[in-house]
Formats: C-alpha cells, sequence, structure tokens
C-alpha cells in the first residue's frame, strides 16, 4: 500500500488553544505595538496591544451580557473589517464556536446556518442587517443578542463595541490535553454547497493550530522580511481566507491591509499605496491580472508572492500572469474539511499544473473506485490523514461516516495524480466527471483549453445528458471577450479548436454563451446552476413536445 508522506519536519502537537497560541506565547508579547490589521478604504489601524484589550473585553462582554457560555455559537455575518478579528478571537477567548457567514446570504441562506449551528449572538453589518433580522426572527434568535459593526446604531441594534466591550477581562479557559485541543471546536464554516444545502464543518482549535503551523512552516520565508506585507481580499467567512490571511500572518507579527470585498481598482491602489509583498488569491482575480488593461496604470512591482487557491488554477494563466507582471504565482490545494491548506508549491520548486507538495504530517492515499490503494503516476481519488482534518459535518453522522474512515482518511471527492517528486496534481472532482460512452471526461481540462482561445474571457464545462446518444456529452459556457460575436461561426472556431487538442470523446459538443459564469466568493465553478438551466430547458422542451 502507498502512502505519500510529506518532505518537511513534523510540526509540533499542539497543547493550547488557538488564543493561547496567538496571544498568550512570550513572543507574541515582545511587541505589543506592532500593527496587525489595517484597513485599505480608511486607514484605521489596530496593534497587537488594542487587539488583545478589545478580544479579552469581548469575551468577558458575551458572557456577561448575552449569558454566552462554552460551546456557544456566535454567528458572524459581515464582510471583511479591520475588527472581524475581535468576534472571531473573543468568542474563542469565551470558550466558544464561531460559525461565520457569507454577508451575502439571503434569508433563506442565513436561516440553513443559523438552524443547524443554533447561534446564540449573530453580529451583523449594515449592509445586511434588515436579512440578519428576519433570518433571526425565523429562528426564535432574540434581538438583544444581534449586534452590528461600526460605532452607530442601525435600526436599534448596538454596535457591538458599544455593549460587550466592558471593563472585565475575560478569563480563559484552559486546554487540559492535547486530546481536548484536538477535540474542542473552534469554528463552523460552511462548505460551499454546490450539491444540495451547505453544511457545517467542524474545525477544533488542534485542526486550527495545526494548520497554522503547517502552513507557516512552509511560508515561513515569505513573512521573514519586516517588509512584508499581506493584503487581504479573499473573505474571511471562508476557510481559506479565515487560516491563511486572518490567522497566519498574525500569528507570524506580519501586517494584514483588509479591503471589504474585491474592487480591481482598489486593490491595485492597495498594493501600490502599500507595497504589497504576498497575496492569496483565487483563479477569477488572476484573469484580470493576466487580462485586464486597466492594471496598467498602477505600479504593482512590491507583490513578489501569489498563492492561488480554493478553485483550479490553469499552467497558462500563471505562466501569463507571471509574464506580465514579473512574479511569481504558485498554487496551493485544499478544502474546509482540512483547514484548509493540504499541499502547496514551494518558491524554489514549481511545478506548472501542480498544487505542489505536503505540508508537514499530511499524509495521502490515491484510491482507485474498489478502495485499491494506488502508486506513482496513477489517477484516483485523493484521501488525506493528518491534525488538520476535520472532526465532522455539524448534524450529519451519516454524511460524516461516509467520508471519513476507520483510519481516520478524509476521502475528499477528488481526482488525483502524484509524481515521483511528490508534486500532487488535481484532475478533477469525481462527481463533476463527464461520462461520455463509458469514457471519463474531465471538465478542468477543456476548460483549461477554451481559456488559452484568444476570444474566451472565461468559461465552464458540465455533462449534459443528449437522448440522442444515450449518453452525457461535454457542454462548454463561454463567457466572451468584448467585440466577439456569438454567432454559429464562433461556436465552431471553439469546437474545432478544442477538438484539434483533444481524443475524439473529449470534444464539445454543445455550446452556450452567457454574460458570466456562476461561480462562489471563492471563485470555484457553481456547476450546479448550470445543471439546474440544463433541468429547466429539459422540463420546458418536454412541455413543449406534449402540447403537438
Amino acid at each position: 500500500m502507498t502512502i505519500f508522506t510529506s518532505k518537511y519536519p513534523s510540526i509540533p502537537t499542539p497543547h493550547t488553544g488557538i488564543i493561547q497560541t496567538l496571544f498568550e506565547t512570550k513572543v507574541q508579547n515582545e511587541n505589543p505595538d506592532r500593527v496587525c490589521y489595517i484597513d485599505v478604504l480608511t486607514g484605521r489601524e489596530l496593534t497587537f496591544r488594542q487587539l488583545k484589550d478589545m478580544v479579552y473585553r469581548f469575551a468577558a462582554g458575551l458572557q456577561d451580557v448575552c449569558g454566552f457560555k462554552k460551546g456557544d455559537v456566535l454567528a458572524l455575518y459581515a464582510p471583511n473589517l479591520v475588527d472581524y478579528a475581535v468576534p472571531v478571537f473573543g468568542t474563542l477567548a469565551a470558550g466558544g464556536v464561531v460559525s461565520p457567514a457569507n454577508p451575502a446570504y439571503t434569508k433563506e441562506e442565513l436561516v440553513h446556518q443559523l438552524e443547524e449551528t443554533k447561534a446564540k449572538v449573530l453580529i451583523a453589518h449594515a449592509s445586511n442587517i434588515d436579512t440578519a433580522f428576519a433570518a433571526a426572527d425565523s429562528v426564535g434568535l432574540s434581538r438583544s443578542n444581534i449586534f452590528v459593526f461600526g460605532d452607530h446604531s442601525v435600526h436599534g441594534v448596538q454596535p457591538y463595541v458599544n455593549v460587550l466591550l466592558g471593563n472585565r477581562y475575560v478569563q480563559l479557559i484552559d486546554f487540559e490535553s492535547p486530546e481536548q485541543v484536538r477535540e474542542t471546536l473552534a469554528f463552523l464554516c460552511f462548505s460551499s454547497g454546490t450539491t444540495g444545502k451547505s453544511k457545517g464543518v467542524m474545525t477544533t482549535h488542534g485542526n486550527m493550530v495545526s494548520n497554522i503551523w503547517q502552513y507557516s512552516s512552509v511560508e515561513k520565508y515569505i513573512y521573514e522580511s519586516k517588509d512584508a506585507r499581506t493584503l487581504a481580499v479573499l473573505p474571511f467567512f471562508h476557510i481559506y481566507g479565515l487560516t491563511v490571511v486572518l490567522h497566519t500572518p498574525f500569528y507570524l507579527q506580519r501586517p494584514v491591509y483588509i479591503l471589504p470585498r474585491f474592487d480591481l481598482d482598489d486593490f491595485c491602489k492597495a498594493i501600490q499605496k502599500h507595497k504589497i509583498t504576498f497575496c492569496c488569491l483565487v483563479p477569477p482575480i488572476l484573469l484580470l491580472l493576466a487580462k485586464s488593461p486597466a492594471i496598467d496604470k498602477y505600479d504593482l512591482s512590491s507583490l513578489k508572492t501569489i498563492v492561488s487557491g480554493a478553485a483550479p488554477l490553469d499552467a497558462s494563466l500563471a505562466a501569463e500572469v507571471q509574464k506580465r507582471h514579473h512574479m511569481l504565482v504558485k498554487q496551493a490545494y485544499g478544502l474546509t474539511e482540512t483547514t484548509p491548506v493540504v499541499c502547496i508549491q514551494p518558491n524554489h520548486d514549481i511545478v506548472p499544473g501542480s498544487s505542489g507538495i505536503l505540508v508537514p504530517d499530511q499524509l495521502a492515499k490515491i484510491v482507485d473506485e474498489n478502495g485499491k490503494a494506488l502508486g506513482i503516476g496513477e489517477r484516483g481519488e485523493l484521501w488525506l490523514k493528518g491534525p488538520n482534518i476535520m472532526k465532522g459535518y455539524l448534524n450529519r453522522p451519516q454524511e460524516t461516516a461516509d467520508c471519513l474512515d476507520d483510519e481516520g482518511y478524509f476521502h475528499t471527492g477528488d481526482v488525483a495524480i502524484v509524481d515521483a517528486n511528490g508534486h500532487i496534481f488535481i484532475v478533477d472532482r469525481i462527481k463533476e466527471l463527464i461520462k461520455y460512452k463509458g469514457f471519463q471526461v474531465a471538465p478542468a481540462e477543456l476548460e483549461g483549453i477554451l481559456l488559452k482561445h484568444p476570444s474566451v474571457a472565461d468559461c465552464a464545462v458540465i455533462g449534459v445528458y443528449d437522448h440522442s446518444q444515450v449518453t452525457e456529452i461535454p457542454r462548454a459556457y463561454i463567457v466572451t471577450k468584448p467585440g466577439v460575436e456569438q454567432n454559429e461561426k464562433t461556436v465552431e472556431e471553439l469546437k474545432t479548436f478544442v477538438a484539434e487538442k483533444v481524443i475524439t470523446y473529449k470534444r464539445i459538443q454543445s455550446l452556450v454563451f452567457r454574460d458570466q459564469i456562476p461561480k462562489s466568493a471563492t471563485g470555484k465553478i457553481l456547476r450546479n446552476i448550470l445543471r439546474k438551466e440544463v433541468k429547466e430547458e429539459e422540463e420546458a422542451a418536454a412541455k413543449r413536445s406534449s402540447k403537438l
């Protein structure tokens, strides 16, 4: 049986929780006046001393004002903000669990998360307070336990800074053993929900501390310079932004410049003004960095390294960004269930198309459909084991059992190949593979080819059932560049472009033009939306046929 292991030395076993790791070591307290978080748009800053003061008072306020107890859940429903870390770390300091929600959630989506987590406190934002009210009312969450960010009340809801930041400091709850650290919940991030309703992922203190150490042990040299600066555009409600941008630079004592949401001009201005050196991004932003003429107005020369994650990055797109901007672009891989970092390309060993090599203490198997472990160069499902693997899915024991086996391996559902040097290549999702007459077709492969065509701005590929052939066929959804005519000539040109590069059964057989490709906040293609459209098309066609 082949088990792939990391090339890096092991990390320690966490003996304390997240707050003790971030705030209570001698090293962390040596420079209390260092700046931790900066709001790019307003210039507001928080130092370590200020943040620690707010976090410990916030935790005590939760206990005193809201009757918050160990294990209670606080839902965080807000965009990226300079003080986003206050309720995050404050909840953990109070012994609670943080459940960050997408600030653009509808009432129904937020209701689902509040119901699943049984959240006791909700902190929202002025931009979504009405939705917060409606969702809270639906689940019976008292409005007295709803607060907002900022300095002013909104529709009668008080800012948390006015109510929860009292004079008392919290008494931290000590962890009695590594096992307790490993088992105690810290976060309930919700999976993207590309199929069915989203699931709450139970991330423990041990998971988060381990992944901070796993990731930083690989990327530490990026932060070694005192001039190292990170720009936060990834949403903090997502585990990628939460771990890699909110937690890790803070642990490594380097400042994070925060944007509430991605805007290309604000993004470029921030890099130019603040001399940003490092960014974690997603492929849609890299597409802009490669293609947008607006970027030529800015000096991005301080930006030395970009890590792309959350969705597959085509090697040619990475090369295009590197060539245009003379910066290093590399890929990482992870999931909400893995806290998230599993592997990353080291700066000195970048292989185009690879997601990198395993972080410390990460074990991996490549397994075929019969459960047989495969070897180097063989293609199969990626299984993972390590201290960063989630405890399970909230309220879903069967779904947990379906993906976490008795040996502790998490079955990712991703198809991967490991080469002789330990580089991991994520080929596709098992559930997204198109089965054409018994052959398997990977959508990501066809998308990578289409993106190389000069007429294509963005694309997605799914399988649709063709009754005439009695099989699934590959269908491409295309966003064209300005000035490109969306006609049959362009359709045939794109089909031919792909056909010249793939075997017969992988050819695009159906093509649809769209204004945009539906994606999650972190850039994942929402294929379920495209499949829903196909189903609606089929139902409409059936109705028309029945009337004939």
